[in-house]
Formats: C-alpha cells, structure tokens, sequence
C-alpha cells in the first residue's frame, strides 16, 4: 500500500494568504459594496462604475425633482404690414432662469450653481406655503476637507437676496423638509453662473 503525504503549507504562506484575502475583501468593500449598498463611496469607484446608482431611493412618489424652467425674451408684433413700430406684449423678464424643485417628505436636498470669486447671483425662492430650514452656503473649489461658508441659515417659506462670490466654487442652498408630505420650491435667479443643479 502506498501513502500520499499532502504538502502541508507553512505558517508564513498562511499568513500571507490570510492577508491578501483580507485586503481584496477591504478594497470590495470600500470600492463595491459600500457605494452599491449605502451611497458610502470613499474612493470614488463607485460612481465611476455606476454602482452609486444602485443605492438610490426607488420610491418615485417620494423622489427629489427639479424642473427647469426657461425665461423667455417678450415677443413683439407689428401693429400694421409694412409698419416700423412694435409693441411689446410682456414686460421684460426679472429673471435669468427659473426651476421647480420638490423636497420629498422628511428628506433634504441641495441645488448648486458654480459662481467664479467677484460673480453675482440674484435669487429669489419660494414655497408652495411650508417653511423648510434652509442653509444658503458655498463650497471652495477643490476643497476636500468639508468646508463650507454659510450665507443664510433660517426656516422660511422664501427668501431673496443678492450673493457675490466670496470665492470660487459651488455655491447654493440646502433645504430640509421637516413636515409629512413633498413641498414645492420656485427658485428664480439671474446673474453670471453656470448651474449645477441638484447635488
């Protein structure tokens, strides 16, 4: 009769194999599973792969919306054929742009515009009657370590005002909505910016 004696594996490669698994199980985690399952993405991956995506709330009667709203130039018209005079229909427009946001119940949400430092923003926002606590705030370019300055922080039904720029970078309100059912948002704006949207 003949033995077959199994290599038995040293404790050094053991725990060089222990290790690895743990590292490809951590850069799992941090690169799939979180932002697939939690929204959590540390390294960025998630997004780049699509899997932020997945951790996305699906319940669509309960969905953040933002609607944009183009202002339109006033139309003239001729009075006669062959007539050099207009008249206008409409006054001039106050605003620049305009978009209807919903805040979904017992949630919050931010729209950002990206302003360069000395750039004027023009607001004015209103809701559909529910105050939401708001934090008008902007961000610098580039930072990652979280700060942010706030411009106006309250709880209201509308707010307006004129913001230059402190700084260059992403600058917007955050609203929260404290009460049981969507709330409704008019933001007007006009100024020199380019919009993020929501965020």
């Amino acid at each position: 009769m003949t033995h077959i004696n199994p290599p038995v594996q040293s404790l050094k490669s053991l725990i060089i194999a222990s290790a690895f698994a743990l590292l490809l199980a951590v850069i799992i985690l941090l690169s799939a599973v979180l932002p697939a399952e939690y929204g959590i993405d540390p390294t960025g991956m998630g997004k780049m792969m699509g899997l932020s995506a997945l951790s996305a709330p699906t319940n669509d009667g309960n969905k953040a919306l933002a609607i944009t709203c183009p202002v339109l130039p006033p139309q003239t018209i001729n009075q006669a054929a062959g007539s050099t005079e207009t008249i206008q229909k409409e006054p001039l427009p106050q605003w620049q742009d305009s978009v209807k946001i919903i805040v979904p119940a017992g949630e919050g949400l931010e729209y950002k515009f990206h302003l360069v430092k000395g750039a004027t923003l023009d607001y004015s926002w209103t809701t559909d009657g529910a105050k939401l606590y708001f934090d008008f705030h902007g961000e610098p370019k580039g930072d990652k370590t979280g700060y942010f300055k706030s411009f106006k922080e309250s709880s209201d039904n509308q707010s307006t005002g004129i913001l230059t720029a402190p700084f260059e970078g992403p600058h917007g309100w955050y609203w929260e909505n404290k009460t049981r059912s969507p709330v409704a948002i008019i933001l007007n704006t006009k100024g020199s910016y380019r919009i993020l949207g929501l965020l």
